[in-house]
């Protein structure tokens, strides 16, 4: 590392050198960049507790994070080969501390909620919202998910199993004509109406497509970069990423209101959860303001509608990559009636759907943010660090899974599977809350699809998972025949 020497004192570049780029250059008109030098020196002592304290990782923020963004799987493998689990990254949105040991991620899953913040909240925050769940730490967290959490469980669940296989065999039968169809816009377009019609709602078919088109908006204007540093988030002649997002999301916060208006007025009886919202109340009597509720429907917006779909279309691509494991799912469903409680309780088609999850996790790490110290291995992680267990180094673990880059969905009819090694939706206090609500419209609309169609490969090329968002996408649309079975 760089060290600079002067008459009374000795100065090494401090080892977040770099994360002084996202706070020191001004992305403004100008594009000033201001003096480096008070961020980049410290005094430093060689009593080495400096070496102890902090597990060793790659150096810089700016470079390893724009590598992390791009190919985090291979970069995660990498530092974890180069330097050990765990290590040491000096993220854009501050030092992280990662891990996919098992028993390292149960100590933090484990660990006592009070011990943590949210990460990056300054960047978090402009863009969900405060009303957001993601944005809520401590009791305020606790009470969020204590109100949400039956909207998207048991009952209240599986009253939309019915609604969610129509909508899939009538886009899908669509497409019968063209005998052909793009996976990933067909699982697209379900989730979305899924979303629309069971979260948000809505009577009218041209008030549904308006939603469905306003939705689009603000899911297409989330760019990276806007989730990965604050420093993105600037207005420009209503030209930069930020511009757009901020205008598809006013587009349909406006939509929403004029249905809010509906629902408090109490006109109609609806049983969509943006419903439910307007009529919920915390334990103190308190309902949810409109603000509150907009932020929240656009976090199960956010994080409801694309991860659905990207996974039934990582589905769809192995199965029919697997004839053996394809062949086997279809013997299952056929025995299967219409009846979506049906569907729900086939076992490998569940198994697929955890193959599925286990092979390409919703997120590739879940992030928390320390407000004390934690001991982690031989290492003391001070406040203001964040510790992640990884949830791709989890699932690739070869001591956990047997072959862990084929695709196996008999592995989960085999054994079972510690939430420290399979977390496709994280774990511990802020596990998903959706997950239950995901893991269902799956089977539902996979199993619907292959119950009813037949479909086959167009493209031999391999598919390999591409930056999108936050999430990763498959590198194709996946491309299928289709015709009744």
């Amino acid at each position: 590392m760089p060290q600079w020497s002067c008459r009374h004192a000795e100065y090494r570049l401090c080892p977040n050198y770099l994360a002084w780029v996202q706070c020191s250059v001004s992305i403004g008109a100008a594009g000033i960049l201001r003096n480096p030098l008070p961020q980049l020196l410290r005094p430093f002592s060689d009593n080495g507790e400096n070496h102890t304290m902090l597990p060793p990782g790659p150096k810089g923020s700016l470079f390893p994070t724009l590598k992390f963004i791009r190919s985090p799987r291979k970069m995660l493998e990498q530092w974890r080969a180069d330097f050990g689990d765990p290590f040491l990254l000096h993220a854009l949105n501050g030092p992280i501390v990662l891990t996919g040991r098992e028993d390292l991620i149960r100590e933090i899953f484990g660990s006592d909620p009070d011990l943590f913040d949210q990460f990056a909240i300054q960047t978090i925050l402009p863009v969900m919202g405060s009303g957001s769940l993601f944005a809520m730490v401590g009791g305020q967290h606790r009470r969020e998910r204590k109100l949400l959490m039956p909207m998207f469980h048991g009952d209240r669940m599986r009253s939309y199993g019915k609604n969610m296989c129509e909508l899939a065999v009538q886009l899908a039968e669509a497409k019968l004509s063209a005998g052909r169809v793009e996976t990933l816009p067909l699982m697209t377009d379900i989730s979305f109406g899924v979303i629309v019609q069971n979260i948000i709602g809505g009577a009218e078919p041209r008030e549904l497509d308006g939603l469905v088109q306003a939705s689009r908006k603000v899911i297409e204007a989330i760019r990276p970069i806007l989730l990965f540093t604050r420093r993105s988030h600037i207005s420009f002649l209503g030209l930069t990423p930020w511009d757009r997002f901020v205008r598809a999301k006013e587009e349909l916060f406006q939509k929403i209101d004029n249905i809010i208006d509906r629902r408090q007025a109490g006109t109609g009886i609806h049983d969509d959860i943006l419903s439910l919202l307007c009529q919920a109340t915390y334990e103190d009597g308190q309902p949810m303001t409109r603000e509150h509720i907009r932020d929240e429907l656009l976090t199960f917006l956010f994080a409801g509608h694309e991860t659905t779909a990207l996974s039934m279309t990582w589905a769809m691509y192995h199965l029919h990559r697997h004839p053996v494991a394809l062949s086997r799912l279809l013997m299952e469903l056929d025995q299967c009636g219409d009846d979506p409680a049906q569907l729900a309780s086939a076992e490998y088609l569940k198994a697929c759907v955890q193959e599925t999850l286990r092979i390409h996790p919703i997120v590739t790490e879940v992030v928390r943010k320390l407000k004390q110290p934690l001991q982690l291995d031989k290492f003391t992680i001070p406040a203001g660090y964040a510790v992640s267990p990884v949830t791709v180094l989890a699932h690739y673990n070869s001591e956990v899974y047997v072959e862990p880059e084929a695709f196996k969905p008999e592995r989960f009819l085999e054994k079972s599977y510690s939430p420290f090694c399979y977390m496709p939706f994280g774990g511990g206090h802020r596990r998903c809350v959706g997950a239950a609500f995901a893991t269902y419209e799956m089977a539902m609309i996979l199993g619907t699809l292959l119950k009813r169609f037949s479909f086959q490969l167009l493209e031999t090329t391999e598919v390999v998972p591409v930056r999108k968002n936050v999430t990763m996408a498959p590198s194709s649309s996946v491309p299928l025949t289709i015709k009744r079975r």
